[in-house]
């Protein structure tokens, strides 16, 4: 199972990579020509339609990755009953939520958004992307559940990724309006949804042709899925409402400045949500078949994995900060911003030492108590947030990500250990924690001047130095997982 584990990650990272090195080229591009602040409008709009996506997908894409690997073994009429009612309903409330916004657009804009000028026909368009993301959203679960991440990095990242670099490329040399950027991605996301619906379609399950006699839900589907929607609200309110408090009530310039800071540390975070699309299915079932014992193995060693490999990268971000918060400005101004990313990415590897302890609480029969302790954060953060948010803008939302990334990651795995019997850590995993800390210091501290060769040797230098040290254990990690079947 590991080893599938593994297998399929790859293609997700591999997907990560090209996905964020064209993207990461795009923005900066696309920032340099509309500005920050238009580009802040832009983040505002999608923090909105990413709220009504969560709200409208009532956690369906959880529940089929709960179900469904186990369906398409042993009840293949179940199967098709739960895919076809999911289809259904996105496409009826998708109908449902456009027209809606047709008519309420302009009231958002009017006495919700007051910070932005003339927001109304944004939001509109942006809002597209909440059924995209529905659809999307159910098809990449499918594919998910028979463990087929390769084909969504071919059917989607391949193609959309490329496609929108081009046309933002092209467009941008004749106009500054970012309303052009939302209809490219609209048109990418929309074809990229196509393409996967297609080849699911075409080579897995006739979609178009679900053929069930049932009538109604297993007994233990409803009860799921109203847990884990509860769950999703609380958890984007937990996780999303510094970004929706930061739009209402900060200028779009700061919100296009935090956008930026999220981005280039969520480079650190590329590899654990790869992993987590392939580990879940699989937590899912080894829980079921009662294997804890190699759910502790899996737990460990992916959370090792994953840290050896992402935080020598994350360091080197810290080290090539200013360098990269400079493509996004050349005034220099966001250079003041840059302790706030340092504090984010130290955030951002407190996140990363827990492993996949989100994933483990949701598909691993603890869901009551992850929604206990989303709610506690969502309320929480919320409150403070909206207490502190207009006297101290952006530092109030940083300080705020730091403290409940430690309260969520402690008390997930807390209830992990309690209730299971496992944790993430390993002896390798402490020893790469001691090695790390004087690096990322330095990384912090260090006032070299800045000169192009540093990109080449920098970053051999500090992999090597993971390598030569943690040598044996990689080696050990490689037999076991490939060698020995």
């Amino acid at each position: 199972m590991l080893k599938l584990v593994i297998n399929q990650a790859n293609w997700g990272i591999l997907g990560s990579l090209f996905g964020f090195a064209i993207g990461f080229i795009v923005k900066v591009y696309l920032i340099d020509i509309v500005g920050v602040s238009e580009w802040g409008k832009y983040v505002s709009a999608h923090a909105f339609a990413t709220a009504f996506d969560t709200f409208l997908a009532i956690g369906i894409p959880f529940v089929l990755l709960k179900f469904i690997p186990d369906y398409l073994e042993k009840d293949i009429v179940a199967a098709n009953f739960m895919i076809k009612k999911s289809l259904w309903y996105a496409v009826s409330v998708s109908i449902l939520f456009l027209l809606i916004m047709y008519f309420l657009a302009p009231y958002f804009d009017k006495y919700l958004y007051k910070e932005i000028k003339g927001f109304s026909f944004i939001l509109l368009l942006v809002s597209v992307h909440a059924p995209i993301a529905i659809f999307t959203g159910i098809i990449t679960s499918l594919y998910r559940s028979i463990f087929k991440i390769k084909e969504i990095i071919l059917y989607s990242t391949f193609v959309a990724v490329p496609l929108r670099a081009i046309l933002t490329f092209i467009i941008f040399q004749f106009t500054e309006n970012i309303i052009y950027f939302i209809g490219i991605e609209i048109f990418t996301t929309t074809l990229s949804m196509v393409l996967l619906f297609y080849f699911f379609n075409k080579k897995e399950i006739s979609l178009l042709n679900l053929k069930s006699e049932k009538q109604k839900f297993e007994a233990d589907v409803i009860p799921y899925g109203k847990k884990v929607y509860a769950n999703s609200i609380v958890s984007f309110f937990a996780s999303q409402s510094l970004s929706l408090i930061l739009s209402i009530m900060l200028p779009p310039n700061e919100i296009g400045v935090f956008s930026i800071l999220l981005t280039i540390t969520g480079i650190s975070l590329f590899l654990i949500q790869n992993l987590n699309k392939v580990f879940a299915p699989a937590i899912s079932k080894l829980y079921a078949e009662g294997k804890i014992n190699d759910l502790n193995q899996m737990f460990k060693t992916t959370t090792f994995i994953v840290n050896f490999i992402t935080i020598p990268f994350a360091i080197l971000i810290i080290y090539f900060a200013k360098e990269l918060l400079s493509l996004y400005d050349d005034t220099g101004d966001i250079l003041n911003y840059l302790p706030y990313l340092y504090v984010l990415m130290a955030a951002r590897i407190i996140a990363l030492l827990a492993g996949s302890s989100g994933t483990f609480m949701i598909m691993a029969g603890l869901e009551k108590k992850e929604l206990l302790i989303q709610t506690a954060k969502a309320i929480l953060i919320t409150s403070l947030a909206l207490l502190f948010t207009k006297e101290y803008g952006l530092l109030a939302i940083v300080i705020l990500f730091i403290v409940f990334t430690l309260f969520v990651n402690i008390l997930q795995l807390f209830f992990i250990r309690k209730e299971i019997n496992i944790n993430p850590f390993s002896k390798e995993l402490f020893f790469l924690i001691i090695i790390s800390i004087p690096l990322f210091y330095y990384a912090v501290s260090n006032n070299n001047q800045f000169n192009i060769y540093q990109v080449l040797w920098v970053p051999v230098v500090v992999y090597a130095v993971y390598i030569l040290v943690f040598y044996k254990s990689i080696r050990t990690l490689y037999f076991d997982i490939f060698k020995n079947d």
